[in-house]
């Protein structure tokens, strides 16, 4: 886009009230009722997509999207195909320009790329470039980033639109639900606060998520530090599946009235977004004609202080920063069934011998276990004890993760420790699935954020697991580094064994600078000791180590080997070690306090 065609765009926004179309999944759905994707439709089926441009164009639409919300590998894994698609897409639309006669304005339409916990962050990366250059190629020069739940990767989006062009026009779009919040955890108000930061954003907005009427709501609780341009394209209300299909039954005139209010309010782009039709454009274009409101600025800035989170540290997290005595963390395991009473009783007993805080296992190997943050509710009803849930990404969406964590705040608990957790067993795969909606370090971010925006006062604190197993040291301390970034103040580190362990510890502590909470797991019996050294993975029992039990020693036995291997390593770590975490076998609590208290002795 050349300067001059990009100060016609500004001067339209700052000047008029710019109408974009309405929705084209769901009207093209509800027009054709066909089996396909819209957006495969733009080379099976091109003239049904001109047809649904011209009539948002005949409707008064002068900003045009292309039909390529979707073109990404989710719906198109072949790279030269997403390229294909783009490409008659945005012919499509130029086509439906042309034969309108009309003069209107053509945005690629960019959808946020779903990225699974196996997905690197650098190949969503070049997708997005991949599909940014082939729009730049085609000589699109308006970038409409839409319905996006994340808010760290817009501003770089923004700014690589400008570099392939510094007369580019950039619109940012992100989805919230009625509440205000993106999937994500991102709040109206952050959004507006770093966004508007961002020179590099032409538009800023919402669309998607909630009808007219709850995004006029949530616009008018927002406080606006910035003078920016606002974009609103709000659905038609809430859908309903009926056999099958989306559908929405939304009065037009109630739309256009309550976006009437919108206009009022300071929008200098509006649309529709899912469920909306031409008839809805339609709508809107009277509206803008007959109120005669077509003369509008940037929204007025107000202004008003943000809220900061306040560090209220919970007593773990308090004495582990202090730094001046060792934290000792406890796990119990989950049971496997309906009793509690080794569970009860374990939480009593440490409790009575002061551990700074226990920490449930979350159904460690994918075998399902009682779930972790309820037994965290039911220990705290035994006695006032620190307890730390793990929270695993592998059993639940982000709508159950998050409902978890709110869950548990409401208990009074504010500790957890994030993991990935186990792969789901190849025997059970087909049966069970594995959600990994979110990797450990996403749903780390997420919870910097629902800080932020839900627990200014009373911010929950997370930990991370450390794998210290693994050929690029460098590595795994880069990815401590992002945990760390993202708020994780501590690790619990694998069962450490072997001297080798205990260096690659001390290296990892110095190349991170992260807080070490190291693992200690006693080994009570040959058969332990075996298990362990094959059918654990990143885990190193060496034969010296198995050589000191044999098949048929008794418990008691057994049990001071435990013990004298647990503290041989404990000491060789008093000089990394911010702490222990002690994993206990098989509910045997009182092994687990002996060795606690004989790592007191040896630090008094």
């Amino acid at each position: 886009m050349e300067k001059q065609e990009r100060d016609l765009f500004i001067n339209q926004i700052q000047e008029n009230v710019l109408l974009a179309d309405g929705a084209m999944g769901t009207y093209f759905n509800q027009k054709y009722m066909s089996e396909m994707e819209a957006e495969e439709a733009n080379l099976e089926a091109p003239e049904w997509i001109v047809a649904i441009h011209k009539e948002y164009i005949e409707a008064g639409a002068r900003l045009l999207r292309t039909n390529t919300f979707a073109v990404n590998h989710g719906l198109f894994p072949d790279e030269k195909k997403q390229i294909e698609v783009v490409q008659a897409a945005v012919t499509n639309a130029r086509e439906a320009v042309r034969q309108s006669g009309k003069e209107v304005w053509i945005a690629a339409s960019i959808g946020p790329i779903r990225q699974s916990a196996a997905d690197r962050e650098e190949d969503i990366w070049k997708e997005y470039c991949r599909l940014i250059d082939t729009f730049y190629q085609e000589g699109v020069r308006i970038f409409l980033f839409e319905t996006f739940s994340e808010l760290p990767l817009m501003p770089r989006l923004a700014s690589y639109c400008k570099e392939k062009s510094e007369d580019s026009i950039v619109i940012g779009q992100l989805a919230v639900n009625p509440m205000g919040y993106t999937q994500h955890g991102f709040g109206m108000a952050e959004i507006l606060k770093e966004l508007t930061s961002e020179e590099a954003f032409d538009v800023i907005g919402f669309n998607c998520g909630v009808g007219a009427l709850h995004m006029k709501k949530l616009l008018k609780e927002q406080h606006f530090t910035k003078d920016f341009f606002l974009g609103i394209l709000p659905n038609a209300g809430y859908q309903q599946k009926i056999q099958g299909r989306t559908m929405s039954f939304h009065d037009t005139a109630y739309y256009a009235e309550e976006m009437k209010e919108i206009v009022n309010m300071g929008a200098n782009l509006i649309g529709g977004c899912c469920g909306t039709t031409p008839s809805h454009i339609r709508a809107l274009s009277k509206l803008l004609e007959e109120d005669g409101r077509v003369h509008k600025k940037k929204i007025e800035k107000i202004e008003k202080n943000s809220d900061e989170v306040r560090d209220n540290p919970t007593p773990f997290i308090a004495k582990l920063r202090e730094g001046k005595e060792k934290v000792f963390v406890v796990e119990l395991d989950a049971p496997f069934d309906a009793s509690e009473d080794k569970f009860r009783k374990g939480i009593c007993a440490l409790q009575e011998n002061q551990v700074d805080i226990i920490t449930v296992s979350d159904s460690p190997m994918a075998r399902a276990r009682a779930d972790a943050s309820l037994l965290a509710v039911y220990a705290k009803k035994c006695g006032d004890v620190e307890i730390m849930p793990h929270v695993a990404m592998r059993d639940r969406n982000l709508i159950g993760l998050r409902s978890e964590i709110l869950g548990a705040h409401i208990n009074g608990i504010r500790d957890f420790l994030v993991i990935t957790g186990d792969p789901v067993g190849s025997n059970d795969r087909g049966k069970i699935t594995g959600v990994f909606d979110m990797n450990s370090i996403r749903f780390m971010k997420y919870l910097k954020h629902m800080n932020e925006e839900l627990f200014p006062e009373e911010p929950v604190y997370y930990g991370g697991a450390l794998n210290y197993a693994g050929v690029n040291v460098t590595a795994i301390a880069d990815r401590m580094k992002k945990k760390m970034d993202a708020g994780c103040a501590y690790f619990l580190t694998q069962p450490i064994f072997t001297g080798e362990d205990i260096e690659r510890i001390k290296e990892l502590k110095r190349l991170s600078g992260g807080k070490m909470i190291c693992g200690i797991m006693p080994l009570v019996s040959y058969r332990n000791a075996m298990f362990m050294k094959n059918e654990m993975p990143g885990i190193h029992v060496s034969d010296e180590i198995v050589n000191q039990y044999q098949p048929d020693m008794k418990k008691e036995d057994a049990e001071e080997v435990a013990v004298r291997i647990s503290l041989e390593v404990a000491e060789k770590l008093l000089e990394v070690a911010d702490g222990f975490y002690l994993m206990t076998p098989f509910h045997r609590v009182s092994l687990v306090n002996r060795i606690i208290d004989a790592i007191r002795k040896m630090l008094s």
